[in-house]
Parts: structure tokens; C-alpha cells; sequence
């Protein structure tokens, strides 16, 4: 169990760019999520706020059989637990005992916020190795000819064949004429290797909008499924997304794109987009997940629950909730003075 200040959406803010690029129209999630979350206004009690808190998430996420998760059986082990949080609704008590019982979903997505803390689950990431060393690749970004962008990605050339590009969130917007003129640079290279490592999400339009800059041609690329109903598996047909070249400066050379197990969100969805293309190969550890879109309702009590609905599925009709798995599993040599993922990624583009 994580505690934090309160932070971003991962993939909601910007959600109307997805849908756009999906067959279904804006009006299938809104209606789904418009007023779906509190049949009535009962009164601010720890077992109202409770009962709705779990009737939520039991009508509107989206992975219980993915998670296989008995959602009644956590219900009566946790109504049992807050007995002993008294009967302020506000209280720390009730807090973390709903907490705990959000952490049986084992998803990054589903936090709660009351205000000052959230509590979300770390188990993504935590219990892995991070397969990343900022000090490693710190060297190449202070080159004097790495350009750095104003949401923090930085190119920089390597060699004379081969550029790097390193994305560390989808958090801001990119400013896409800054980064077609700076992906210019590569022009004629023979490959650029992407590094998202620890990038954590943001901006789904993002994670498009990168992967534009390498598409060849309209690719498709995965699928995804709205939640029609209160049912545990209520979706619909599977919807075709796809990725097309924009950009002033497309770059299709090789593509090596770096990848660990704290890539999750947007991020896990730029890797799979980027996995789909014939010219990428996917290199490092699996990524962390993060596979569905989220969406946030309030409780009586004010405090607010962010969930997955919406999942998202590679090409093959496999959700992405999972993580992403890498073309080559590389760890991380933590005795070598260089970072030799990113030395195998160079290799890879240099025997194309």
C-alpha cells in the first residue's frame, strides 16, 4: 500500500484523442460514465460511503477475471474490518481500511483520494527490479548537442548512424513543431533508440502522437472495449485503434524502444502502439501495465475513487493491463560503467 499526495489521471485528461482515432464515438464512454455512480443521495455515514464505494468499482471496472478477484468475498472480509473505524466517515480508520480493500484489485489505476493523501497500489513496479540508472545515461544528455523539449524528452545523437531519445512522461503536452524540428537531426540515421524507462504516464495523446513520428503508413495497432453494463462482464465488440504518420520529420529508420517495469499507463500504451510497428523492437524488462482507461467518481463523504474501465488490447485481443513483453529481456549490469541496454539496442540497429 502506497501513500502520496494527491496526483494526475494517467490517461483520462486527454482521452478525446484516442476515441477520435476509434470507429466508436465520444458519446459511448461519456454515456456510460454520466451519472452512473450514485442512484440516490444517501446520508454521509462510514456504511453508506462504504456500500458505495464497492458497488462502483463491482458495476463499472473492468478486470475482475482478469485480476480474478472475488469482489463479494472482499466486500464481507472488509465490512467486517471497518466495525472497528467507529462512525466518523471522514475518519483515517476508514481511510486505509477502504484502501486495503481497493488494493485487492492489484491495479495502479484505482486510488483514493481524501483530499490530502491518496492511497494507491505500488506492486507494479515495487517488487521489481528497475532495470534503469539515471546516472548511466546522464552523460548523453548533457551533450552539447542533446536538445531538451519543453516536457522534457531529450534527443541526442550517439553516433553518426544512430539517435537517442529519451522520454521520461507523457505528463505535458509536446510541442510538435519543437520536436519535428529537433527529430530532423536523425535524418538519414540508421535507427533511434526511444528510452521510456520510469516514465509512469500522462497524456494519451501523447503516447500518439510520439508513435506518429515512426509510423510508415496507417497501422493497426490494438483494440478496445467499452464497459455496456453493471455486469462483471458487460463490454462491447472489440474497436479497432490505429496509428498514422504525422509530422513534418517522420523518422523510418530501425527503432529500438527501451522499456521497465515502471513504464505503465500511457507509457505501456506507447509500447504496445510502437510494438505492432514492423520496424521496432521492444528491448529491456516487461513493462508495468496499466491497460485500462480510468475514470473517477466522488463518495458522500467527498473523497474521490479513480478506477479502470475501458480496457485496452493489443492486435491480438490481449489486454495490455498485464505489461507489455519485451522482443529481448535485458537487465540492467549495475557493475558496468555504461548503460548496456541501451549499448544492446545500438548493436541491434547496427546488424539490421
Amino acid at each position: 500500500m502506497n501513500f502520496s499526495r494527491p496526483y494526475r489521471s494517467k490517461a483520462s485528461p486527454d482521452l478525446s484523442h484516442l476515441l477520435g482515432k476509434l470507429t466508436l464515438g465520444l458519446s459511448l464512454l461519456f454515456a456510460s460514465c454520466n451519472g452512473i455512480f450514485m442512484d440516490e443521495q444517501k446520508e454521509n455515514t462510514v456504511q453508506n460511503n462504504f456500500d458505495l464505494l464497492w458497488q462502483i468499482i463491482d458495476e463499472h471496472y473492468c478486470f475482475f477475471e482478469e485480476k480474478n478477484t472475488d469482489w463479494d468475498q472482499v466486500y464481507m472480509e472488509f465490512n467486517h474490518e471497518k466495525r472497528h473505524c467507529g462512525n466518523d466517515p471522514s475518519s483515517q480508520c476508514l481511510f486505509y481500511t477502504m484502501g486495503q480493500m481497493l488494493e485487492r484489485l492489484s491495479d495502479g489505476h484505482v486510488n483514493l483520494r481524501n483530499g490530502l493523501n491518496t492511497v494507491s497500489y505500488s506492486g507494479w513496479h515495487s517488487s521489481y527490479s528497475a532495470n534503469f540508472n539515471i546516472s548511466l545515461i546522464m552523460p548523453y544528455l548533457k551533450q552539447r548537442r542533446a536538445k531538451t523539449l519543453n516536457n522534457g524528452i531529450c534527443l541526442v545523437p550517439l553516433t553518426s548512424s544512430i539517435g537517442y531519445i529519451y522520454c521520461p512522461s507523457f505528463s505535458e503536452k509536446l510541442n510538435r513543431n519543437d520536436f519535428d524540428n529537433a527529430l530532423a537531426m536523425f535524418s538519414g540515421y540508421k535507427g533511434v533508440i526511444i528510452d521510456v524507462r520510469d516514465n509512469t504516464g500522462g497524456l494519451v495523446s501523447e503516447a500518439y502522437t510520439l508513435a506518429s513520428r515512426f509510423a510508415r503508413e496507417k497501422t493497426h495497432v490494438g483494440y478496445m472495449r467499452y464497459k455496456t453494463g453493471k455486469g462483471h462482464n458487460d463490454f462491447s465488440e472489440y474497436f479497432a485503434r490505429y496509428v498514422e504518420p504525422e509530422g513534418t520529420n517522420p523518422f523510418h529508420g530501425q527503432v529500438a524502444v527501451i522499456t521497465n517495469r515502471k513504464v505503465y499507463s500511457a507509457a505501456n500504451l506507447f509500447v504496445s502502439i510502437m510494438k505492432s510497428l514492423p520496424q521496432v523492437c521492444v528491448m529491456g524488462d516487461y513493462t508495468g501495465g496499466g491497460g485500462g482507461v480510468p475514470i473517477t467518481a466522488e463518495l458522500y463523504n467527498g473523497w474521490t475513487v479513480e478506477f479502470s474501465t475501458n480496457p485496452i488490447f493489443d492486435t491480438n485481443k490481449e489486454s495490455i493491463e498485464p505489461g507489455i513483453e519485451p522482443h529481448q529481456i535485458i537487465m540492467l549490469d549495475s557493475k558496468n560503467d555504461q548503460d548496456n541496454i541501451i549499448e544492446a539496442a545500438k548493436n541491434w540497429i547496427l546488424e539490421k
